[in-house]
Parts: C-alpha cells; structure tokens; sequence
C-alpha cells in the first residue's frame, strides 16, 4: 500500500490499523483528554462508539465482545479516573490471556509535568506504569511520527502467542497532528502461531495410542484456539475419557458419553476420582495452566502413572507446577491437527488403540452424577439453585453463549448447568472479578447478535455493575440476566463460616430486601420473577422472543450452600502457614 499523504491525521492512521485487524468497536466514557479520538471514532462510518455507564463496563464489554466474537476488542478512557476506572477489566483480560487494545487520554505534550488537570506523566501519577503489570505492552505515544510503530508492536503482542491486553497512552494534541505513514498489511508485522516440535508431537502420539486409561484435561486455551472440535475427534479417536477447568466448562459437551464433567472447584466427582487415582495412566492437558481451582490447590496426586503431557502455547506455563514428561508448545489447533494426523499414521500401520475406555461403561450424566441429586429434583418454594438450573437446561438454545459472573451462584453454575452440543461457557476465573459477567455479555450481543446471550449472575452483582443494563437497554442490544436473588453475598456468608472462627459474616447480608424485578423495569428492561420450579422455562422462552434486553429475577432458598469446600480449605490452608 503506498504511503499516507499529507492529509492523514495521527488518528486516521491510527483507526487504519483498527479496521484492517477487524475491529468495528469501541467501548468507552468519553471525555475531554481523549476527545479527538472518540469524535473521529463517531464520525467514522464503520466503527461504533458504545458509550457506557463506566469505564469499568467498557473494558468488561470489551472482554466480553472478544471472547465471544475471537477478535481484538478495544475500549478507551480518558486520563485520570477515565484510565484507572479500566484496571480491573483490563486485569481480567490479562488474566484470563483476552486481546485487548486499551487507549488512554493524556495531557497535551507541551504541558506535562507541570501540572495539567487529570495529567498522569511518568513524574507524577504515571498511568503507563499502572498498567504494565497488567498488559503485554503498556508505553506513551511520543509524537505522531513514532504512533504507528507503537500500534503496530501492540497488536502484535496483543494477537500473537497468549493473547492479552495492551495499551497506549496519548497525548490529547497529537491525534489530529499529520502523520506519513508506510502501511504494513497485518500478515507483516505479526507472525502466526503455527510452529510446533515435530518430533514432541510424534512421541505424544505414541504415548497417547499406548494408554490404557488415558484422559484429557481441557483449559480455556483450548476455546481461544479454535479447536474444540479437534479435543472431541481426538478424545473419540483413542477414546480418552476428558474433563474440562472449570473455565472451560462446555469446552467438551457434558452430556457427551466420555465427559467427566470438571475437576476443580465445584466439580464433579467422575473428574476428580479419576485424575487424583491411580488408574490414569497418561494425561494430556490442553491449555490448561494447572492453576490452584483446576488442581484443588495443587493436589499432590494429580500427577499420572506413566505420562503427563502438557500442550500450552506458552513456554512459562509448561511445567509450572507439575514435572511435565512430554511438552508440547504451540497452538492447541495446530497441534490438535498434527496429533490426530500421527494417530491416524499409526492406526494405518497397523497399531491398535489399547485404551480400555472403548469396552467400559459410558459416563451416565443424570441427576446421580452431581451433588446433591435431590435439590435437583426438589419442589420445595422457593425453588432451590439445584433445580432451576436443571429446568433452565431443558430450554436453553443449543447455541446459547451463557457468562457467569463471580460469587456463589458461579459455584451453582459450574457444578449444576449442563452445557451442551454447541452451547459456550464464560467465566474470568483468572482474576475473579465480581462485575464482569455482568458487563461483557453486552460486548457478546455485539460480537455474536445471531446468537443467544445468557448471563448468571448474583444479586451482588448486579449491584455492583448492573447500571450497565442500560447501556444494552439504549442500545437495543438483546441479552437475558438471569439473577439469583438470595440477599447476600452468598460465597462470603457460607464461606465465613467454613474459615477461621467459623462465625457467619452477617455484614453481607442485606439490611432490606432488594426487588432486582422493579428495578429492572424501572429501566425500561422487560422482568420476571421466577420462585417455584417450572417457572424458568415459560420465563426464559418468553425472554427469548423478546426484541431487546430481560431480566429473570430468581428468588431462591437462601439457606443452601454452594458447593465451595475445596476453596475454603485452601483459604483455611493459606491461613495457618
């Protein structure tokens, strides 16, 4: 592409690069340090500002719309508060390893360090080192001339290898400043992830074929690759029985006849009795990081008889925690790909699979399976967590993409949803931030608008960030909230009582009941309340058939613990050390 003439401006240049990489929104507050960009990003007939209720929200949506879509997001905020109120999204993406471009305002370049208003120069309130323990490049743009350089080495990091957020910071006097700019195509200035050791790949293949009770371990790196359908013709290929961390619940269908559901936090017993006993021989992790809710804090019996394999496409989490015997580091797509190629080589030589899974029992996944089988199929009002959630799997759309947001309903959600056939699970369970399953559904509806969009969240968080509900309620933008209403914060209630004294923290429970239905209503959002079982259904299709945004207020038994033991011990553990 020949080079810009005089006529560009810095932010011409920079929005150039946003609409090669796919990128048509922007979520963000507006505000004066940060206003050339957001008018120019209004006035641009192929983007779209979404202005929300926070900056926070903005980063939220902006998680939410790349996870749900597989493609950079970007939010924005001007300097000062506009750029701290984003840390905790940006947080959460960098966590959980979400591409993310974060644009902040500045003071003008011939005014820093003396004091501007909202001004955060490296002498003073220095905002671009805020961020860097937080993104995979943090810097501020020096002068227009030296802009697209930065972008275009930000986008690299921000798409190549584990994903994650990066961010620029701006000077307000620069974007409309000319800017002489070469265009690099994206195939230049950022690689592929396609590189693999061939030789680690066959000798995994062999190993895999030799098991006799091999499983596979399914992380979320598995859902940013692409290669879910890979995990489940390699899984049937030995077979290999598979479970999922619980943020890749679904990665793997749960009714499917050789799921173990999830192990870890509010799992189930068929994976945790299988990976903590000796009868596996080899496993195989696929983009999962081992981390303390997928390992019960690192279980000591976690490791295999014969073989761990761990698949990451990146080197530092090879063997973090575990010694790993065979690593493989690359994209879980492409070596998924490679893998079943090498197996198939074998089968046509004449090996022969000698997974004794083929001859077993396959996984029944009926109520038996969980916890608690009769608060699944209980009539008691109010309905119990078990068993709405039970009658929200009988209508659920087979395409629905269902976020959970954090507390004790996410505990609910990962041990009683049953996710299926083409449904999606997300949950930012890296960083764990209360709010976010509440906000990025609306980036999602954005993302994905052919699809359903389901959110569980608690009543505490919808407190949090439920103003955002507005923000899909302006933009006509179609999302369900389903809140479970107990008054509380349930996971620290329950969870009080399990550490340290054992004395409930009756400090978060609400003083007066809040009706989450009328104040739904109040803006402008269609609500039910769902109190018995057998009212979800009829709530959720009458949701589905509306145009825009709904809430479902569920009203439940307060008194029933989530399923949170494995985490309160290890709190109690990190107590007495």
């Amino acid at each position: 592409m020949p080079s810009q003439g005089d006529g560009a401006r810095m932010v011409d240049v920079f929005l150039h690069y946003l609409r090669v990489e796919g990128t048509r929104v922007v979520f963000g507050v507006p505000g004066g340090l940060l206003h050339p960009f957001f008018a120019a990003v209004e006035r641009d007939p192929e983007f779209r500002l979404l202005v929300t209720k926070h900056e926070g929200g903005a980063a939220f949506m902006a998680d939410g719309y790349a996870r749900a879509g597989g493609r950079l997001a970007v939010c924005a905020g001007t300097s000062g508060p506009g750029a701290t109120n984003l840390v905790t999204g940006v947080a959460v993406a960098y966590s959980d390893g979400i591409p993310m471009l974060v644009v902040t305002g500045q003071a003008p370049s011939h005014a820093l360090g003396k004091g501007a208003a909202q001004e955060t120069p490296p002498e003073d309130i220095d905002i671009v080192a805020m961020f860097k323990p937080i993104t995979k490049y943090s810097t501020m743009i020096q002068g227009p001339a030296r802009m697209a350089h930065h972008l275009r080495r930000a986008l690299r990091l921000a798409l190549t290898g584990r994903p994650g957020p990066v961010h620029l910071n701006v000077p307000v006097d620069f974007w409309e400043q000319p800017a002489m700019e070469d265009w690099f195509e994206p195939s230049t200035y950022r690689p592929t992830s396609e590189l693999f050791d061939r030789r680690a790949v066959s000798t995994a293949s062999r190993k895999l074929l030799e098991a006799r009770r091999p499983v596979l371990l399914v992380g979320s790196g598995v859902g940013a690759a692409g290669a879910t359908e890979h995990v489940r013709a390699l899984a049937e290929l030995l077979p290999a029985r598979v479970a999922t961390t619980p943020r890749a619940k679904g990665s793997f269908p749960e009714n499917h006849p050789l799921s173990l559901g999830v192990m870890g936090i509010a799992g189930h017993r068929a994976a945790k009795n299988a990976l903590l006993s000796d009868d596996v021989d080899v496993l195989m992790t696929i983009g999962a990081s081992l981390n303390e809710t997928t390992t019960l804090n690192w279980h000591p019996n976690f490791r295999p008889s014969d073989a761990l394999i761990q698949l990451d496409i990146s080197v530092d989490r090879i063997a973090r925690n575990y010694p790993v015997d065979i690593p493989l580091v690359g994209d879980a797509q492409t070596i998924g790909i490679e893998l079943i190629y090498h197996i198939h080589r074998l089968l046509r030589d004449g090996e022969q699979p000698r997974s004794l899974w083929r001859d077993a029992e396959p996984l029944v996944h009926d109520d038996l399976f969980y916890d608690e089988p009769e608060l699944r199929r209980s009539d008691a009002t109010p309905v119990t967590p078990q068993r709405w959630r039970v009658d929200l799997c009988e209508v659920l759309p087979h395409d629905a993409i269902v976020f959970s947001d954090i507390g004790g309903h996410m505990l609910f959600n990962v041990h009683d949803l049953q996710i299926r056939d083409d449904q999606r699970f997300l949950l930012n369970l890296g960083f764990g931030s209360m709010g976010h399953g509440t906000a990025a559904p609306i980036g999602a509806a954005l993302a994905a608008p052919e699809r359903p969009i389901v959110a569980i969240i608690g009543d505490a968080c919808f407190a949090m960030t439920g103003m955002e509900l507005l923000t899909a309620h302006e933009y006509g933008l179609r999302v369900i909230w389903i809140v479970e209403n107990n008054q509380m914060h349930g996971i620290t209630w329950f969870g009080s009582q399990l550490v340290g004294e054992r004395q409930p923290m009756h400090a978060v429970r609400n003083r007066k009941p809040v009706d989450i239905a009328g104040i739904a209503r109040a803006m402008g959002l269609r609500a039910d309340v769902v109190e018995r079982p057998g009212q979800m259904q009829t709530a959720l299709r009458e949701a589905l058939a509306e145009p825009g945004s709904s809430v479902i207020e569920v009203r439940v038994a307060g008194h029933i613990s989530p399923p949170l033991g494995p985490r309160a011990q290890t709190i109690a553990g990190f107590r007495n050390q």
